[in-house]
């Protein structure tokens, strides 16, 4: 059409008539768009969080499309001061058209695009790149406290549309929020190097409820901004149900990366709390007496340990504290809760064996060996789970050509060889890849590779 009227039509014949034309189409495209905003930013904030109107009123779509709205109405009010013949007459009727088919030809997009702003995978990143732009501006000392008054607001708007997802057991909008959290405490983990000190020296902020003295020790250690980011994580768990499991899998997925990472960069007291947190979560899991809860725990909690294989002693104490959870668990009847850990600290030590043989061997002497030797003990109750890891983790070990772990547990717990064949018969009999049920884990604990079972096999079947 702009093609058809820049070869056949006539400047002259747009007169009056087409500016007047003209101006009803724009006017009532404006009432159009204006009422779509009107409709989609308060039914956003209403489902989300009230703080999401600063985003979109302030969003470059919305700016640039009612920019030209206001600049086309401009143009057709100024050429009633201009008659016919006048020279400024035809540059006007000519910017008139140019906006009018402008206006026309993105209508549509433009609805799209504020459609879109009901989608949380659309204005969630919007808010996590505008907390990182924030954070970066404040790392390098420009306006402190306005850039970190947005950050922490963005933290905790991103934190409110958690819960609210939570409250309507929405789950894919908690995973985007904790998503975007994550990456909002990675980006200031990874700036520690570069960032400028002295805006964690001004004006910390803490969660509500946090005591005098815990907040006089996060001020003075500096690390008060991934303590908050912890807190608002720990405080969207607090609602999770029996039913949300995968969003405490990602949270505990979450963890463990920004605990390697802030390990990797030397944080002591970020992994510190780090820990903490999964502590916190593992106390929860057993208060709640959930099963699927803890071992889903325990499996993040290995991982969160085998990260700290380049620092023995940090590895030691925080085996000691999932022992301390799982003996927790085993005094108030949750027996499955101890069941787990010593699963996990037979492929705990399996893990480091492949890294640091002789790390490995140092956590059998030190933490796994003596729960093994009190769990296969007479009249334990953990006796046959206790064999199972045990016969496991030395079989696999061989089969991996670990031959120092290997002699140490047997010389250690195997050396009778006719209850190590009994013991191992027993166990070679119910051997199988996968659990009895659909779980997370989905294979079963404890179970024999084919080479580590033919192996094994071989011995049981050796005359004695």
């Amino acid at each position: 059409m702009a093609a058809a009227v820049a070869l056949f039509g006539s400047p002259a014949e747009f007169g009056l008539a087409g500016i007047a034309t003209a101006s009803r189409t724009l006017n009532q495209l404006t009432a159009v768009m204006l009422t779509c905003i009107a409709l989609v930013v308060p039914l956003t904030a209403n489902l989300y969080t009230p703080r999401l109107v600063r985003l979109y009123v302030t969003h470059p779509l919305i700016v640039t499309a009612l920019s030209v709205l206001i600049f086309s109405h401009l143009l057709v009010l100024s050429s009633s001061f201009f008659p016919a013949g006048h020279p400024a007459s035809k540059v006007l009727v000519y910017a008139i058209s140019g906006t009018y088919l402008v206006v026309l030809a993105a209508t549509l997009p433009f609805l799209y695009a504020v459609s879109q702003f009901l989608r949380p995978a659309y204005f969630l990143p919007m808010l996590t790149r505008r907390g990182v732009q924030a954070f970066e501006r404040l790392a390098r000392g420009r306006e402190r406290e306005e850039n970190a008054h947005q950050l922490f607001e963005t933290i905790d708007v991103v934190t409110n549309v958690a819960l609210t997802g939570m409250n309507r057991s929405d789950r894919q909008l908690v995973l985007l929020a904790l998503h975007a959290l994550h990456l909002l405490l990675s980006t200031i983990l990874h700036s520690v190097e570069r960032a400028d000190p002295a805006w964690r020296r001004t004006s910390p902020r803490f969660v509500p409820g946090m005591a005098l003295e815990g907040q006089a020790f996060l001020t003075r250690v500096g690390i008060w901004p991934e303590a908050y980011l912890l807190a608002q994580m720990l405080k969207v768990m607090e609602n999770a149900t029996r039913s949300q499991h995968e969003i405490l899998a990602e949270v505990a997925r979450t963890l463990v990366d920004s605990a390697a990472l802030a390990q990797r960069r030397g944080q002591e007291a970020v992994v510190d709390l780090h820990i903490m947190a999964f502590n916190t979560l593992m106390r929860q899991a057993v208060e709640d007496r959930d099963l699927r809860r803890f071992q889903n725990l325990s499996y993040h909690y290995r991982l969160l340990i085998a990260a700290f294989d380049g620092h023995p002693a940090r590895l030691f104490a925080a085996t000691e504290q999932l022992l301390h959870y799982g003996n927790l668990a085993f005094k108030q009847d949750l027996h499955f809760g101890l069941e787990t850990v010593l699963y996990d600290l037979g492929e705990l030590v399996l893990c480091l064996a492949a890294r640091d043989e002789a790390l490995a061997m140092d956590l059998v002497r030190l933490s796994a060996g003596p729960l093994w030797q009190r769990s296969i003990a007479t009249g334990s109750q953990m006796r046959k789970v206790g064999w199972r890891t045990l016969l496991r983790v030395h079989w696999e070990a061989r089969a991996a050509g670990r031959e120092e772990l290997a002699e140490l547990l047997h010389w250690s717990y195997l050396y009778d060889d006719t209850i190590h064949r009994e013991q191992l018969e027993w166990v070679l009999d119910e051997n199988r890849e996968l659990h009895f049920e659909f779980n997370d884990r989905l294979m079963r604990f404890a179970h024999f590779s084919a080479p580590a079972e033919g192996a094994a096999r071989d011995f049981a079947e050796a005359p004695a």
